[in-house]
């Protein structure tokens, strides 16, 4: 049972737009979205840094959603990795790289970019964050500096969506909670205070 109960769709009309859109490109408007509602300007905030981090043409969608998924299931929160492993493969990121996430150092199905990548995540999930100048040193080798800023600030907004959801014990919707139960079992995924 959620901690703060979301608000309804009908209690946010200001948002009818964005609600319609995301029912096209989900199916279903995530319960973390219509909690933050519950802070209009919180919102819209946190609308504005998905539009800046979600959509330029820095790095691929499946880059994206193997930062988000790992350093989400890196830092123990499930919702989050449910969200971003559900509809990943659509996009174009294979579900043998989730399901091998916890092994990245030695699996054969990442190269060594995705492996400087996943280290930043794992080690900026860790607390405190133990991310070293060698680590932003590797990713200068696979991606621009531009880059390097759009996949840190997918790190912290994700942080943010984290503890949001973990403090909140924000409910899981069906469709990811699905994908999760039936997927993601082998990397360690948990309903927990989600269901």
């Amino acid at each position: 049972m959620p901690r703060i109960a979301p608000l309804n769709e009908s209690d946010v009309p200001q948002f009818a737009d964005v609600i319609s859109a995301i029912h096209a490109d989900h199916g279903y408007v995530p319960n973390s979205f219509l909690t933050l509602a519950r802070n209009p300007a919180l919102l819209g905030a946190m609308g504005k840094c998905a539009e800046a981090l979600w959509y330029p043409d820095d790095i691929e969608q499946p880059v994206r959603r193997l930062v988000g998924f790992a350093f989400s299931l890196f830092s123990g929160s499930m919702y989050s990795a449910a969200h971003l492993a559900c509809g990943a493969e659509e996009l174009g990121l294979a579900r043998q790289k989730l399901l091998a996430v916890r092994d990245f150092e030695t699996s054969a199905v990442y190269d060594e970019r995705e492996r400087a990548l996943l280290r930043l995540c794992r080690n900026a999930a860790r607390m405190p964050g133990e991310v070293h100048d060698a680590d932003v040193a590797e990713l200068r080798n696979h991606f621009s500096e531009d880059a390097i800023v759009v996949i840190t600030g997918l790190i912290a907004w994700h942080a943010l969506l984290n503890r949001w959801n973990d403090i909140m014990a924000t409910t899981l919707e069906d469709k990811p909670r699905r994908y999760a139960e039936q997927n993601l079992a082998a990397v360690g995924w948990i309903l927990g205070a989600h269901g």
